[in-house]
């Protein structure tokens, strides 16, 4: 006895197949890009920080079919304070004011020796290196001043660093599942659709 249509089930079956693991890939590279989006905003939810400061060092290894994986990658230095909130915005020679920054939400700090400088018109947060009557000899210079140098400017933390916080972590995560679940929902019922006409 022969039986009609195995032959013609078992090639739907594996095309079927192909297209899931063309559509895991699209899918893990979608949920990536949205998840750039939730790490974003969860790291605000802590950091007083501008979204486009770390959306433009935030950036997605796309995946392949094969890898069943998709990477989100933040690299960059260690930002400069005036990324975060700092007050005074720029320094008043009438009324000099003790600079003070928020780096974390709701956590306000006075900054001892520091101070507020434009420099090639962007304003930073200076501090000596070494305090006051600390370090080596102050000499005088040509304007008959002696300057406390050398100075270096204040930073905060690092994109990367903020991404590795544990709370931040745990959202994106979890975030990630839940987008995949309901991303490859939608694409399995797309394929079946099809394989089905």
């Amino acid at each position: 006895m022969r039986i009609e249509g195995i032959r013609e089930a078992l090639k739907g079956a594996k095309a079927l197949l192909n297209k899931m693991q063309a559509t895991s890939g699209l899918a893990l590279n979608r949920v990536g890009e949205g998840v750039i989006t939730e790490a974003n905003r969860k790291v605000r939810e802590t950091y007083n920080i501008k979204a486009a400061d770390v959306k433009s060092t935030l950036r997605i290894v796309y995946s392949s079919p094969d890898d069943g994986e998709v990477m989100i990658k933040g690299s960059g230095p260690n930002l400069p304070l005036t990324t975060y909130k700092v007050t005074p915005k720029a320094w008043n020679y009438r009324k000099p004011k003790g600079v003070k920054a928020a780096v974390r939400r709701g956590d306000t700090k006075a900054i001892k020796s520091a101070y507020i400088r434009t420099t090639d018109g962007k304003v930073r947060v200076m501090t000596r290196v070494h305090p006051t009557g600390q370090g080596p000899k102050r000499t005088k210079n040509a304007k008959g001043d002696y300057p406390e140098l050398p100075v270096k400017e204040l930073r905060g933390p690092a994109v990367p660093v903020m991404l590795n916080e544990p709370q931040v972590i745990k959202h994106v995560q979890s975030e990630a599942k839940d987008r995949m679940h309901k991303r490859m929902d939608h694409e399995v019922k797309r394929l079946l659709g099809g394989f089905d006409s």
